[in-house]
């Protein structure tokens, strides 16, 4: 098989070209139509030049149009297509004749249905994708997002720029991960979203991201994977200066069934991806929550040598299970050296609480000139190298009436400080 070139030339795209741009929104499927898409990226302030290609009409939105990619009068570093998929092979082989850089193929209908309609089409694309040598994402794709060139992915996503990349064989997660990133803090440098893989796969773009001067924090989400010697080679080398989180999906029965008709994707072996986590130290999550709390962890923490915690809850169940997560986890919990004991039971009081690590003291935790004072003390002992507060929302909004703000802002103000 004839490989394709390293991805990179012409990205991001300063020129795009959007095949299948309707006159007017006529579908009601999810994800994004070439008419979205079209009017997203100009209500974004994308600065590069857009094409919208329909052979049926002359303009768009006030927009000329062109009937097909070998109209448009510059080399394009992008064409996303959003039409049929009975007209895509056209289209790719207008693309190679027009030297089109990178092509984007939003739509499903091939080897992911199982039918031998899809497959057949699938065979048809990538005899031209390799006979062309094009860069094609997909099919089955959502494609990118790019918050410092403008370029959004969904029309809802707010271009939040910041040092974390997401590679995602769903354009599913991809919208749901850079939605409610930036609630945790979280901002982006890039997301791929690249579907069946027929062409180009997530280890394609993890060797772009190893030298993006934009990225610190690579994210992936698979389902499948091509070449897993080269992932595996490439984890090894990026993690230790970029850190990698890998959720890997269809790893159970009904998980695989699932991927092979979202992409097409074969089930993995877990014990295969369990040897992958330990020999490239990529943080392993299960679910989309984990995977924010652990990217947000990434941005928002600083290094450590040693991981001995002050454990700051509520409750005597609570507390036996904080120590035992930390027990598993490798966090340590000293014993408070008693001058922080001593500081520390000026103003908590030994009844229904405890000052043994995992500390349970809900007096401390429902005062905020309480708070902010343990933070202090236990931040300043010697034997301590970073404090958690593992407390529930219902007990700070419960008996205690409401100390949220209070609460928030004595946590932020103290790691602001």
């Amino acid at each position: 098989m004839t490989r394709i070139r390293a991805f990179g030339e012409g990205f991001p795209p300063q020129s795009v070209g959007i095949v299948g741009v309707s006159r007017k929104e006529e579908t009601r499927a999810p994800g994004y139509s070439g008419l979205k898409l079209f009017r997203s990226l100009r209500t974004s302030g994308y600065a590069g030049r857009l094409y919208p290609i329909n052979p049926k009409t002359p303009e768009i939105d006030g927009a000329t149009t062109y009937p097909d990619v070998l109209s448009v009068p510059e080399q394009l570093d992008l064409v996303v297509i959003a039409v049929p998929a009975a007209v895509v092979p056209k289209v790719l082989e207008d693309c190679v004749a027009a030297k089109v850089r990178t092509v984007q193929i939003c739509t499903s209908g091939f080897g992911e249905t199982g039918t031998e309609e899809g497959k057949l089409l699938d065979d048809t694309i990538r005899r031209i994708i390799q006979g062309g040598n094009l860069h094609v994402l997909g099919p089955n794709c959502m494609g990118f997002h790019i918050p410092s060139a403008r370029f959004r992915m969904f029309e809802e996503l707010e271009l939040a720029p910041g040092p974390v990349a997401f590679i995602s064989q769903s354009g599913g997660h991809a919208r749901s991960f850079l939605l409610h990133g930036p609630d945790a803090g979280i901002g982006f440098s890039k997301a791929f979203s690249y579907g069946n893989a027929l062409a180009i796969d997530a280890v394609d773009f993890l060797d772009y991201l190893a030298d993006d001067p934009e990225t610190g924090i690579i994210c992936m989400y698979l389902e499948g994977i091509r070449d897993g010697r080269r992932l595996v080679d490439l984890v090894k080398h990026v993690n230790p200066e970029k850190p990698m989180i890998v959720w890997k999906a269809g790893l159970t029965d009904p998980g695989a069934r699932a991927s092979a008709s979202h992409t097409g994707s074969l089930k993995g072996d877990e014990q295969i991806w369990n040897a992958f986590y330990r020999q490239t130290g990529a943080v392993r999550v299960e679910t989309l929550d984990e995977l924010i709390d652990a990217t947000m962890s990434f941005v928002h923490l600083q290094p450590i040598s040693r991981a001995r915690a002050a454990v700051l809850g509520v409750g005597g169940g609570a507390t036996v299970s904080n120590g035992d997560v930390c027990g598993r986890e490798g966090i340590e919990t000293p014993t408070l050296s008693q001058p922080t004991l001593k500081a520390m039971s000026e103003y908590i009081l030994l009844v229904n609480q405890g000052m043994a690590n995992p500390l349970d003291i809900p007096a401390a935790l429902s005062d905020p000139r309480a708070l902010s004072r343990t933070l202090q003390l236990a931040t300043e002992d010697p034997q301590i190298d970073l404090v958690i507060v593992c407390v529930a929302a219902e007990f700070l909004a419960g008996a205690w009436g409401d100390p949220m703000p209070a609460f928030k802002e004595c946590l932020s103000e103290f790691v602001q400080g």
